[in-house]
């Protein structure tokens, strides 16, 4: 039998792969303990090639018990394979599509040392023993009775715990028909999409609510399959308008009656529910005779009841009100309906009506089920009067919002549910029905009853708060608690009884107790990562079917100082004005915390290296707040940059901080006046002939700013006094002063300029000023040339008489002449050397020069005009340097004159600086000043006059490209018979000196910056940085 059942359960193969033995074997799933797999002896074939004896002498066992995981056993004779397990296919292999069991077993005989090792593996089949089952068998879904037909609900998918894909699942159905919805079941990347789509409209109104059953079939031989219930709640939309019963009432009101005495009570019903059902009602307020109607009648918002506010008085000849009345839901927007109510005033007295209600249910206190629908009849009421003719007319009416009288013809009147009942607002109602008969006066008679309502499990539980807010300090511990939520459910017994759980999206952070609603932490939370959770919880009754209610949780995570403050930027920097005076706002520091509360409060210090350090070394002070300011006077001149640490604390528990470098640049502030290195106090003079041309460079004024490079160092020349006459000018940026036009005198005049100069800053400008005196000085005699000048006057005042007289040939003649002279000039004028003013220097070489005191001032131009042999300095250029030439050779009589030299005369001169220097090829004939025929111009035979004459600069005196020269004093034993001369780029100028003076020194300025008003010395194609004077 054993056999039998071992072929039955599975398949055996024999394989032989080099003399190694494979046995294969199958094994369904699930199969009892000690099922036979197979048998190794008879399946390994050892019998054909082995005695019986020996055959039956072997034994058999498992080489590694390990791989077989306990799953099973060998008999150690017969050589059965068992199981020694329930084998679970899904629990060993998953949903792999092979399910194979691998290992080996040993035939051993101890008789004739027989050994063999045969491999067996066992394929384990799947059967469908699993049925597919949905994440949830109910799902409550909601869908606004608005939606538009296409509109989806998604719908999670079924799963089969079966491995292979035949027992898997293979169809979706729903088998609920008549409904609005189609059911699609779609393949997506992984698993599959089910959706339920809206075929056709749904209204609330008709039905609210649709339940379907959704079905998950697997493909095993015997399907199996799974059912999910869907509920679609329907949910309201303000799609439908109050409505009257009536669209007219009449009634009638004696005129005696007290105030507060019902009229009518109206009555309009809305199919919509919620606020969109919710109804009030008002006096329409543009209806006629508004004011009267509210005078005399009240109407109740929310049960229609209109009332009798004041007395009627005999006054009122009005016999009937026609009162308009509106209906209001509650609904966005509302909807409105109108009725009117026509109250005719009568007065008459006769018996009252007897009245009695009957409850259609068992017993007078029969409860009425709340679920019970609107319409439903749940009384009688039997109305006598045995009064006869319009005394004997009995009508009556219901003082309830929530049920309505109806005529039955001749037998009464039916009471009816007007509107939805609600235990949970009233658990019984107390019913009151009026009937009053038409005599004169009326009479009524009130009968009363009291109805009970049945409990339905209508309500979903009610959180205390629809907002929990709790909070959890950051880092906290697992299990820490958060908060308790509690709800509430207006039903009762059953359908009150709440459970508590959490969506599965809040199950990974929390934790619930079902019982107590007691939430614990189930994740450590970080507030900078995330410092605020939102999480749903439900609440859910045990009511049929079940109904749930969710609230929110707002989970605070509380700051714990885990974080250092954080500069905005790796380097703070500021910039400063000089001289602002103490308590200046430099500037703030900035800086973050990813805390909060006290942990992200920061304030600033310096750090400990800069600190208590005095206002020489540190001149600043930090506030806590990380304004920076000034504890005195800056000054840029003495320093320019401030660099320093400081600190950013937080005010967390313990406090943490963070350090950065500011650097502070002071700005230049404009408080320095220029200096004026030329004129001097002790150099302030310089003479001009009063023949040189318009336009002349007379001398140029000296001066420089020691503020910051710009608008505080740039400077401007003006003349502000003594040029009255307009003779001079001078350049605004150069500080060239020019001979501006010919001024006629008849002896030497001097002029006694006040010179200005300032820098350009336009707001604060800073302004230094000196005494330039200017002598323009008479021509000295020269015989030997006629003067340009007069010769023409001569030759034009000739031509002027001599066209007086004759026409004609006398301007051929004139013409002639003209010619004749101007070709003599011109020989003249380049056969004559071209004069040039010297700048003065200081003695070189050891020579020292004459006191010019010594001499007097009336035998200054007879040594211009003496004709004996000369001292000069000639000038030699080249590409590196300028060599200057000196010649000694003198005569006797002007030894005392001359300067007195050492013999070695070989030395260097010191780097002249000249400013505006043009061509060195350009030469003019100077006879115009009197310095002109000196080495240098003078000032009571003491100061220098730094003259540089051209005709060709204007007054801006832009500069050309530069280079800097050296000028060198060299003696040339070959040029002592020649006159010594000085050589300028500008022109040309022969000197015949008479006398060297030496110069007075001037404060030379420190080295800076190039600047416009630096005078430099360089040639026109030098690109060589300049020297500054």
């Amino acid at each position: 039998m054993a056999t039998l059942v071992s072929v039955w359960l599975s398949l055996m193969t024999v394989m032989t792969v080099n003399s190694e033995i494979i046995l294969n074997m199958t094994l369904r799933e699930e199969e009892p303990v000690s099922t036979v797999v197979g048998n190794i002896a008879s399946m390994s074939g050892l019998q054909n090639n082995m005695t019986p004896e020996a055959f039956q002498s072997l034994r058999y066992s498992f080489l590694d018990q390990t791989k077989t995981d306990d799953l099973f056993r060998v008999d150690n004779e017969a050589g059965d394979l068992l199981t020694n397990a329930v084998i679970d296919r899904e629990k060993q292999c998953g949903f792999n599509q092979e399910c194979v069991f691998k290992f080996d077993v040993a035939a051993h005989s101890s008789v004739n040392s027989r050994f063999e090792i045969i491999s067996v593996r066992v394929t384990l089949l799947d059967i469908n023993d699993h049925i597919p089952t949905f994440p949830y068998a109910i799902v409550n879904k909601s869908l606004s009775e608005s939606a538009v037909i296409g509109s989806t609900i998604q719908l999670d998918e079924a799963l089969d715990l079966d491995s292979t894909p035949q027992n898997g699942i293979q169809s979706y159905t729903m088998i609920t028909t008549d409904s609005p919805f189609l059911f699609s079941a779609t393949k997506a990347t992984e698993g599959v999409s089910l959706q339920l789509k809206l075929n056709s409209a749904i209204n609330r109104e008709n039905q609210d609510q649709y339940v379907l059953n959704i079905l998950a079939v697997d493909g095993g031989s015997t399907p199996r399959t799974g059912t999910l219930t869907v509920k679609v709640e329907v949910t309201d939309e303000n799609d439908n308008a109050p409505q009257f019963y009536q669209d007219v009432y009449d009634v009638s009101l004696r005129e005696d009656r007290e105030i507060g005495f019902q009229v009518i009570q109206l009555s309009a019903s809305d199919k919509d529910i919620g606020q969109n059902g919710l109804v009030t009602y008002k006096f329409n307020p543009r209806q006629s005779f508004l004011t009267e109607i509210n005078e005399y009648f009240n109407i109740n918002e929310t049960n229609g009841k209109i009332v009798l506010k004041n007395k009627l008085t005999q006054s009122s000849t009005r016999k009937q009100y026609n009162i308009t009345v509106d209906a209001s839901d509650m609904g966005q927007p509302p909807k409105v309906s109108q009725c009117v109510v026509r109250v005719a005033i009568i007065d008459v007295e006769n018996n009252k009506p007897l009245v009695r209600i009957t409850l259609l249910s068992t017993g007078n206190t029969g409860a009425v089920s709340e679920s019970s629908s609107v319409g439903t009849v749940i009384a009688h009421v039997t109305v006598e009067d045995s009064d006869s003719g319009s005394n004997g007319i009995v009508t009556c009416q219901i003082a309830s919002d929530n049920f309505q009288l109806q005529s039955v013809l001749n037998k009464g009147y039916i009471v009816v549910i007007q509107q939805p009942l609600n235990r949970e607002l009233s658990d019984k109602y107390n019913l009151s029905v009026e009937c009053s008969d038409q005599g004169a006066p009326p009479l009524s008679t009130v009968a009363t009853i009291v109805v009970p309502i049945s409990d339905e499990n209508d309500n979903a539980p009610q959180f205390y708060k629809t907002l929990y807010q709790a909070s959890i300090r950051e880092n906290n511990a697992f299990g820490d608690g958060i908060t308790q939520v509690l709800a509430r459910d207006q039903d009762i017994g059953q359908n009150a009884e709440i459970i508590y759980i959490l969506p599965p999206d809040s199950k990974d952070k929390l934790a619930i107790n079902e019982e107590t609603g007691v939430i614990t932490a189930n994740y450590r939370f970080d507030r900078e990562n995330v410092s605020s959770y939102f999480f749903h919880v439900l609440a859910v009754d045990k009511g049929n079917p079940a109904l749930t209610g969710t609230a929110t949780i707002q989970l605070t995570v509380v700051d714990e100082n885990d974080n250092k403050p954080t500069f905005n930027v790796p380097m703070f920097q500021f910039f400063v004005m000089e001289n602002m005076g103490p308590q200046l706002k430099v500037g703030s520091l900035s800086a973050s915390d990813l805390d909060e509360g006290d942990n992200q409060k920061i304030l600033f210090d310096f750090h400990s290296d800069f600190k208590n350090l005095p206002s020489s070394q540190m001149p600043f002070e930090i506030r806590p707040s990380g304004i920076i300011s000034t504890k005195r006077d800056l000054d840029r001149e003495d320093r320019n940059k401030y660099s320093f640490d400081i600190v950013a604390v937080d005010q967390g528990t313990p406090r943490l901080t963070s350090t950065c470098r500011v650097v502070v640049y002071v700005a230049d502030q404009n408080d320095n006046k220029p200096f004026i290195t030329f004129p001097l106090f002790s150099n302030q003079t310089v003479k001009v002939s009063q023949q040189a041309k318009i336009g002349t460079i007379v001398t140029q004024i000296r001066a420089y700013d020691l503020d910051e490079i710009g608008p505080n160092s740039q400077l401007r020349y003006s003349i502000i006094g003594g040029n009255e006459k307009d003779v001079f000018s001078i350049g605004e940026t150069s500080g060239n002063i020019y001979l501006k036009r010919t001024y006629e005198i008849t002896e030497n005049t001097p002029f006694k300029l006040r010179i200005n100069v300032s820098d350009m800053n336009i707001s604060h400008m800073q302004s230094s000023f000196k005494d330039l005196s200017i002598i323009l000085t008479l021509p000295p005699p020269i015989p030997q040339v006629l003067d340009e000048g007069g010769t023409k006057n001569i030759i034009i005042t000739i031509a002027v008489v001599v066209l007086t007289i004759v026409l004609s040939a006398v301007i051929i003649t004139v013409i002639i002449i003209l010619r004749r002279n101007d070709q003599k000039i011109l020989k003249t004028k380049n056969q004559d050397d071209v004069a040039k003013t010297m700048y003065s220097a200081a003695p070189v070489g050891g020579c020292i020069s004459p006191n010019l005191d010594k001499i007097p001032s009336d035998k200054v131009t007879s040594i211009v005009d003496s004709p004996r042999k000369k001292k000069g300095v000639s000038f030699t250029f080249d590409e590196e340097s300028l060599q200057i030439s000196h010649n000694d050779q003198m005569g006797q009589g002007q030894k005392e004159d001359s300067f007195h030299c050492k013999q070695n005369n070989a030395k260097d001169l010191n780097t002249l600086f000249l400013g505006n220097i043009g061509r060195s090829s350009f030469k003019q004939q100077d006879n115009m000043s009197d310095s002109s025929g000196e080495i240098t111009t003078s000032d009571s035979g003491r100061g220098g006059s730094d003259l540089d004459l051209s005709l060709h600069l204007s007054k801006s005196d832009e500069r050309p490209p530069r280079r800097g020269f050296k000028f060198k004093r060299n003696s040339d034993q070959d040029s002592r018979a020649r006159a010594s001369h000085y050589e300028n780029i500008n022109y040309v100028n022969t000197h015949y000196p008479q006398i060297n003076n030496q110069r007075e020194a001037i404060p030379p300025r420190p080295p800076r910056h190039n600047s416009d008003n630096e005078v430099q010395f360089h040639s026109e194609d030098s690109q060589t940085n300049p020297s500054y004077v």
